[in-house]
């Protein structure tokens, strides 16, 4: 009996199992990085941080192991970038495949995420060194990485990390913690983390659920039709501007790094039009496409059975399928495409009206000068006035219509999005990537006062009109120490991370309606199941 007290004691005093770190990054972007026969980057390559990651992974290893307590390393979305990279040859393939390269089936992509691998080796020793020290790598899927849903790919990381480990002699039990999740990792009433593409409405899928798709032979044709706005743009359209700082999928994004451009590399924009003839047959062509309704219906099937798994191993059940409904597909490429011609017509339709009515303006005004009864010198000076004004009023006009930036408002349908899943999840954190702006905004959940976050990106961002005292690569990441969530960046040059330069934010929006106003449309009180 005294034995049985003994051991109910030492049962009774042994702690529990200490609450994992969180170490959550997204937005990399790798593409096929440095080329040692010709000793430079790619020309497509955005990344150009291998080391200063590695030394990020070595203090996050010391951090979690000087204080006793296991690090999971969180890859949240495009990591690696198989969409803005350079295209293989392919000599038999159709037109499409021969200047845009070939669709993203799973050897395609297999083969590409072994070539961002093989010129990222720094990038590869860093998340072996994770592993190796006895932790965890977890890649979540993004937009531009969606196909890591498929065995073939993570084949290659595997290898590719395998290879570093055994280099160093870890043992092979340590890949067994590098795991894939096709689109979340919740830690029930702790966070949830996601990348967040789903709830923009430029880069939303219709299936995202992909991994039920790799043997079908209608994988190819939904890479092409479940595509979103932003990954057509990035594939048919802006690979084309070369080695440039990298464009973040978003209309006022892009409209402002056009205005650069105009102002300031006008020869690049004259040389990507020329070039790109070919972008807009293709939108020709996608519009005109009839859906491939086969095609689609296989997407539609594959992403409900692993939906329907999911919810069972999460266990979230009915609640996951709620969340799946948040997600924005109005904006997939041929409606968004029509959606801009009606808006074209609309345009060329008051412009027409305006300059239709300037000119009934401009012969008024020329036959009342006619009228008036004054000297030639008189007429030929109020002539030549005349002309010199309407010129100005013209060329104004012209330049304000190209230079005038769209209404500055923020991405708050993804801050709308994570109020809803940290109240179906019941995360006290909710985490997202994509957008590469970095975000703390209170939410609230069930426990009370959440937190949504966004992780911003490792890439430089384009903020010439931006006038914050911050650096343009900003390396930022989550922190996540047991009940405490911080947004930090890594500064390489101190060794240690330091605080996100942020602003306090102006709670309305540009327009006067309130931010609690700007909400996703609301999911249906009981979900319904795909069918």
């Amino acid at each position: 009996m005294g034995l049985d007290l003994d051991l109910l004691v030492q049962l009774a005093t042994v702690a529990p199992p200490a609450q994992r770190d969180l170490v959550v990054v997204s937005d990399l972007h790798l593409g096929r990085g440095f080329d040692p026969a010709t000793k430079r980057y790619r020309r497509l390559e955005a990344f150009f941080y291998d080391d200063d990651f590695r030394s990020f992974c070595r203090w996050a290893n010391a951090d979690a192991s000087g204080r006793g307590v296991p690090l999971a390393l969180v890859l949240n979305g495009d990591v690696l970038d198989l969409l803005r990279i350079e295209h293989e040859a392919v000599p038999d393939g159709s037109f499409l495949e021969r200047r845009f390269g070939p669709h993203l089936t799973p050897p395609v992509a297999a083969r590409t995420v072994a070539d961002i691998l093989a010129g990222h080796p720094t990038f590869v020793e860093a998340l072996a060194d994770v592993l190796a020290a006895g932790n965890e790598v977890v890649w979540v899927c993004g937009n531009h990485d969606l196909e890591l849903q498929w065995a073939a790919p993570q084949d290659e990381v595997r290898s590719a990390l395998g290879s570093a480990l055994a280099a160093r002699g870890a043992p092979e039990s340590a890949l067994e913690r590098l795991r894939f999740e096709a689109w979340f990792l919740n830690e029930p009433g702790r966070i949830w983390i996601e990348h967040g593409c789903q709830y923009d409405p430029e880069s939303a899928f219709r299936f995202p659920l992909r991994a039920l798709l790799a043997d079908s032979p209608a994988v190819a044709d939904v890479a092409e039709r479940d595509m979103p706005l932003g990954n057509f743009f990035q594939r048919y359209l802006y690979n084309a501007f070369g080695q440039l700082t990298f464009i973040v999928p978003s209309s006022r994004a892009n409209y402002r790094y056009f205005r650069f451009l105009l102002a300031n590399q006008p020869r690049v924009l004259l040389r990507v039009a020329r070039s790109q003839g070919r972008f807009l047959l293709q939108l020709l062509r996608r519009l005109a496409r009839p859906p491939a309704a086969s095609s689609l219906k296989a997407a539609e099937q594959a992403h409900a059975a692993q939906l329907e798994e999911l919810s069972r191993r999460s266990g979230l059940g009915e609640r996951l399928f709620a969340i799946d409904a948040l997600k924005n597909v109005g904006m997939d490429a041929p409606r968004a495409l029509m959606g801009m011609l009606r808006q074209g017509a609309r345009a060329i339709a008051k412009a027409i009206a305006a300059a239709v009515l300037a000119l009934a303006l401009f012969i008024g005004v020329s036959h009342a000068i006619d009228e008036i009864s004054v000297g030639f010198g008189w007429k030929a000076l109020l002539s030549l006035m005349l002309y010199l004004t309407f010129a100005a009023l013209g060329a104004s006009a012209l330049v304000a219509a190209v230079v005038r930036l769209p209404p500055d408002r923020p991405p708050r349908r993804l801050r709308e999005a994570a109020a809803r899943i940290a109240a179906l999840a019941g995360a006290r954190v909710v985490t997202f990537g994509h957008t590469h702006e970095e975000v703390v905004n209170p939410i609230q959940c069930p426990a009370g006062r959440g937190w949504y976050f966004n992780t911003g990106t490792w890439l430089a961002v384009f903020t010439h009109d931006v006038l914050l005292p911050r650096e343009r690569v900003q390396y930022t990441f989550l922190h996540v120490r047991g009940d405490e969530t911080e947004l930090l960046q890594w500064s390489p040059g101190r060794g240690r991370p330091i605080p996100v330069v942020l602003l306090e934010e102006d709670e309305v929006s540009t327009d006067g309606a309130p931010a609690a106003a700007l909400e996703l449309p609301e999911p249906a009180s009981e979900p319904k199941r795909p069918r």
